[in-house]
């Protein structure tokens, strides 16, 4: 289960926002090995594979709930309501800009993430999210 975007410096997402409910409503609940946030600017990425934790994620992400902070192997993993959607952490902090790794593609202006970098009027870039199981 992959979700993959582009997303362009100083615009506001709208079709990304549509493909990251989509994708967030429809994840099945099962029991996931690993889950990946990587992109262009970093293509390795960063990997959580605690599975009650990816399992925590999937079903925040799907009802549009908190969850977290949880941490694994010193990183840590957060889902949260930022703007007009739900982001995904693995910095720890919501709605934060940072340096890192964060996917809010529902914010509703050009704060929509970043992977490996700036999280707030990033780089234009490519965001992936991927399940395994």
């Amino acid at each position: 289960m992959t979700y993959s975007q582009s997303f362009t410096s100083g615009s506001t997402p709208s079709s990304q926002c549509t493909a990251w409910t989509n994708f967030n409503a429809l994840l099945p609940l099962r029991p996931y090995t690993s889950m990946n946030i990587r992109g262009s600017i970093d293509p390795v990425g960063v990997t959580l594979t605690n599975a009650a934790m990816i399992s925590g994620i999937v079903l925040a992400l799907r009802t549009s709930t908190a969850y977290g902070t949880v941490t694994s192997n010193g990183r840590s993993w957060a889902v949260g309501s930022c703007g007009s959607g739900y982001e995904l952490s693995a910095n720890g902090a919501v709605c934060s800009c940072t340096t890192g790794y964060d996917m809010r593609p529902c914010i509703g202006n050009s704060n929509w993430g970043g992977i490996n970098g700036a999280t707030c009027s990033g780089g234009t870039q490519t965001m992936i999210v991927t399940y395994y199981y």
